[in-house]
C-alpha cells in the first residue's frame, strides 16, 4: 500500500531526521540543484483509494471464507468433507491473490514489495502483513493440498496454525493504521475489533451468499445464521461506541463529524447501518428462505465495503497540520 504511505513507510524504515530530509528533498536544506525523489510521488495523490478498502476486503474475506468453516468443524460443530476443504481453501486463495494484485496496483512501484519481504524492518505492520500473507498463503495452499490428494490427518496438523494466521491477516491492518501517527483516528483500539468483524461477518455472508448454489454449506447455514446476528449487533454496537464515546482529539472529532453529519453522512447512515446491518439482520431473523438469505448476505458485504470506504478516507479528508 504505496500511494499515499510512502511517506510513513520511509518514516518507519529510516530513523535518521536528516537522511528522510535527504531522500525526500533529493538534498541537504538550501542545496540549489532539483529536488530529486529515491521513490516516485504517487501519482494519485495522497488519498488511499479503492484500492485499500478493496485489499481490506479481501484480506478479510481470505479469512474468514476458510476461517469460519475450520474453525466450526474444529470444535466439532460441523463436518466438513475433505473436498469442501479444498474447495473452500481454493477459494481462500483466490481472494488473497486478489489481495495481493490490489496491493500491487496501489503501489507507485511494484518491486517495492519484494523489497519490503527480502530488507525487512521488523518494526513495520507492513513488513509483518506481508510475512503474513505470505505464510498464510502457504500454508493454506499445503493444507488444501492434503485434503485433495487425501491426506487429510496431515492437514490436521496445519489447522491451529491457519486459523491463528487468518485472525492475525484480518487485523493487522488496524496495526498498520495505527503507525500512522499524523492520523488520529486511526489509533483508536477498536480498530482491531471492525477489522477481526469483518473478517467472522463478511466471511460467514460470502458462505451464505453461495449457500444455495453449493450443497455442502448447507449444513452450516444455521450456523452462519447465529453467527451473522451476533456479529452484525455487535458491530452496530462497536461502531456505535467509536462514533458516540468522545474522542481525546479534535481531529478524531472532526472525522466524526464528517462520517455522521458530513461527506460520508448517507453512505454511512444508509449504507453501512440501514442495507448493511439492520435489513440484513431482519432478514435473517424472518426468513429462511435460500434466495433471502442469500440477498442478507448481499447486502452484509455491501456493508462491510461502506464502513471500511469511510474508515479509509475519513480520516484523510482532516489536513494535516
Amino acid at each position: 500500500m504505496e500511494a499515499g504511505i510512502q511517506s510513513l513507510l520511509i518514516i518507519l524504515e529510516i530513523q535518521e531526521a536528516d537522511t528522510i530530509r535527504l531522500l525526500i528533498n533529493g538534498g541537504l536544506s538550501g542545496g540549489s540543484r532539483p529536488a530529486r525523489r529515491v521513490y516516485d510521488s504517487p501519482s494519485k495523490g495522497i488519498l488511499w483509494g479503492w484500492e485499500v478498502t478493496g485489499y481490506i476486503l479481501t484480506k478479510a474475506l481470505a479469512s474468514g471464507i476458510l476461517g469460519i468453516p475450520l474453525l466450526l468443524n474444529q470444535l466439532g460443530w460441523v463436518y466438513f468433507s475433505s473436498e469442501s476443504f479444498w474447495i473452500t481453501s481454493l477459494v481462500s486463495l483466490f481472494f488473497l491473490a486478489a489481495t495481493g494484485m490490489l496491493l500491487i496496483k496501489d503501489l507507485d512501484q511494484p518491486s517495492r514489495f519484494i523489497y519490503v519481504l527480502l530488507r525487512p524492518h521488523w518494526k513495520s505492520w507492513l513488513v509483518r502483513g506481508g510475512y503474513t500473507i505470505t505464510v498464510y498463503g502457504g500454508l493454506v495452499t499445503l493444507m488444501g493440498a492434503a485434503h485433495y490428494l487425501g491426506y487429510a490427518e496431515w492437514a490436521d496438523w496445519l489447522v491451529w496454525p491457519i486459523l491463528l494466521l487468518s485472525a492475525l491477516l484480518a487485523v493487522y491492518t488496524a496495526f498498520l493504521f495505527a503507525q500512522a501517527k499524523g492520523r488520529d483516528f486511526w489509533q483508536s483500539p477498536l480498530l482491531i475489533l471492525h477489522m477481526l468483524l469483518h473478517a467472522v461477518v463478511g466471511g460467514s455472508a460470502a458462505l451464505l451468499l453461495t449457500g444455495f448454489l453449493w450443497e455442502p454449506i448447507m449444513p452450516l447455514i444455521p450456523f452462519l445464521k447465529n453467527i451473522l446476528m451476533g456479529g452484525l449487533v455487535v458491530q452496530v454496537l462497536s461502531l456505535s461506541a467509536e462514533l458516540i464515546v468522545p474522542h481525546p482529539t479534535e481531529d478524531s472529532h472532526r472525522t466524526v463529524m464528517i462520517i455522521i453529519h458530513g461527506l460520508f453522512q448517507s453512505e454511512f447512515w444508509v449504507g453501512v447501518i440501514l442495507a448493511g446491518s439492520i435489513l440484513p439482520f431482519l432478514m435473517l431473523l424472518w426468513s429462511t428462505a435460500p434466495l433471502m438469505l442469500a440477498l442478507a448476505g448481499a447486502l452484509i458485504l455491501i456493508g462491510i465495503w461502506y464502513s471500511i470506504r469511510i474508515w479509509v478516507m475519513a480520516p484523510q479528508m482532516i489536513p494535516l497540520s
